[in-house]
């Protein structure tokens, strides 16, 4: 099965004008080493750079189609994958880059964690 990892502000922003994440949750980082421990991982060049050791040196990176994980905003947006772990933040941002959930069905929300299939 395809996973979709994606962290969104709480008006569905993953980055903000100045090119900034918004802000995790502190569970966030342990999930996504967690998830993508011995998966394939796609993702486009701008994610990649900003991956950490801890994901890099224990999954393994693919450029295909087929994958396990899936990192990017290209990817999921040519590639999407079945099921859409969303990590919220608490934060607004309100100008950037936003990511429509219109293809997908919320399944499951608790807190700071949402869990989508794709439609």
């Amino acid at each position: 099965m395809k996973v979709g990892l994606l962290l969104l502000s709480q008006d569905n922003y993953y980055i903000d004008n100045y090119g900034r994440l918004p802000a995790r949750p502190n569970f966030d980082k342990e999930l996504l080493v967690a998830l993508c421990r011995g998966q394939r991982f796609t993702c486009g060049s701008n994610t990649m750079e900003a991956l950490p050791d801890s994901i890099l040196k224990n999954s393994y990176f693919t450029a295909e189609d087929e994958y396990d994980i899936n990192l990017g905003m290209i990817t999921l947006i040519d590639n999407p994958p079945h099921l859409l772990i969303v990590t919220r933040s608490q934060q607004y941002i309100h100008i950037g880059k936003h990511f429509s959930l219109s293809d997908y069905s919320l399944k499951f929300k608790s807190n700071n964690l949402e869990i989508y299939i794709h439609k």
